[in-house]
């Protein structure tokens, strides 16, 4: 029985009468359509890092919307109110985490509070590389990459929702599911490593248990090691081992790659070191480990972890 079957039967065992009173096996067809049209959201690791990011309110939502963000690295810009501001919204702050944080309700402005009205371009047809830095200025310092909204006044959030609409910037409006483009879900971390639980707003305490047995499952691996280890011998096989910018040579490397990774488990790639002890600025023996293993493109190193550890540690 998988983890995810295990808290489903939890949960429906604690219903009242759930033994004396069978219910019929659940269709696996949706109400709405077939199989194959089981909708969910597009999960995608959106990047905000050096963006403008909009939060409105001050409690433990809005605290919990504000560590998602500084996590990835955005420019975050809190409107508190003016009272009642959580504690440690004050503290980040104080620490200089915030970009901004504005001590009064509300106001419509703030949607557009860093845009330059003098920034334009006329006709999109014209852009070139001489508007490519403005563009880039006006993206990352003039407009939010997303706003979050976590006020108890439904009248104002619903306004502030169709504020977001007309301006085309993407909103999340606390506990409110049709008013949100993108939902946060429960995540998992481990530094570069994230992995996150959607039930598309239908059961947020459900993604939280499946987080904890996930965390459960990895206890004690350092996922984060094993994700440093593979990316430094994908980025360094892009390095050294040149070949034509085609699709076929491409596939070619990312087979080989994908191959390599299904080798070893997790806790194996977690475990190896692929950076010599020894090294130390310039750091001119950094990547000797890991060009013992590249040496053997288009071929593989030893399928035995025991062998490989000798290959990637030999002078």
């Amino acid at each position: 029985m998988t983890a995810i079957e295990q808290l489903l039967e939890l949960s429906l065992s604690d219903a009242p009468n759930a033994q004396s009173t069978p219910s019929p096996a659940p269709s696996k067809t949706p109400v709405n359509g077939s199989a194959s049209e089981t909708k969910g959201s597009l999960l995608l690791a959106w990047q905000v890092r050096d963006k403008h990011c909009l939060v409105i309110g001050s409690g433990e939502v809005a605290l919990s919307r504000i560590l998602h963000l500084i996590r990835a690295q955005a420019k975050i810009t809190v409107v508190a109110g003016s009272r009642d501001i959580h504690p440690e919204i004050v503290a980040l702050h104080e620490k200089r985490q915030l970009f901004k944080l504005i001590r009064r309700e509300y106001q419509t402005p703030d949607l557009t509070i860093y845009e330059n009205i003098h920034h334009t371009i006329a006709d999109i047809d014209t852009i070139g590389p001489e508007n490519y830095a403005q563009i880039d200025h006006q993206v990352k310092n003039e407009t939010f990459a997303i706003v979050c909204c976590c006020i108890d006044d439904y009248e104002l959030s619903t306004n502030i929702y169709y504020q977001c609409k007309y301006l085309r910037l993407p909103v999340n409006i606390a506990d409110k599911p049709p008013m949100c483009d993108f939902y946060f879900g429960s995540m998992f971390n481990q530094e570069n490593l994230q992995i996150m639980i959607s039930t598309n707003g239908k059961s947020p305490r459900l993604s939280k248990l499946i987080k904890d047995n996930i965390a459960k499952e990895f206890e004690g691996i350092d996922l984060n090691h094993a994700v440093e280890n593979l990316g430094l011998i994908r980025s360094r096989l892009r390095e050294t081992i040149v070949i034509d910018d085609d699709l076929v040579s491409i596939d070619t490397r990312m087979n080989w790659i994908k191959t390599l990774t299904d080798f070893f488990s997790l806790k194996q790639w977690s475990e190896v070191d692929l950076i010599p002890a020894s090294s130390a600025p310039p750091y001119d023996n950094r990547f000797r480990y890991v060009d013992n293993i590249i040496k053997y493109f288009p071929d593989f190193p030893p399928k035995d972890y025991d062998e490989f550890v000798k290959v990637v540690c030999e002078k």
